[in-house]
């Protein structure tokens, strides 16, 4: 079953320095596990703060994100503050 999850976050790094990782660098690894992205962005209120709804099947994102967690942070991602909530 596809589940969606919506999650905000903070950065620390200019979001157009994150989002050029984001849609890019992290690309490959995401669409090789059939991870799509719907939307990614800023918050109008505060420019350290984004978020990514993305859909894949059931537990997917989990995986994909234990095994890249560093590769987000080092693209400027601050993990500690993902907050994560999934939707079916």
């Amino acid at each position: 079953m596809l589940e969606t999850t919506v999650c905000t976050f903070d950065v620390n790094v200019p979001y157009d320095e994150w989002v050029k990782k984001f849609d890019n660098d992290e690309a490959p690894a995401r669409s090789a596990k059939g991870i799509k992205v719907i939307f990614r962005g800023v918050s109008k209120d505060n420019p350290e703060k984004a978020i990514v709804i993305v859909q894949a099947l059931e537990g997917v994102l989990g995986k994909h994100i234990q095994q890249n967690i560093e590769i987000f942070e080092k693209n400027g991602a601050v993990m500690s503050t993902a907050e994560p909530s999934l939707w079916s």
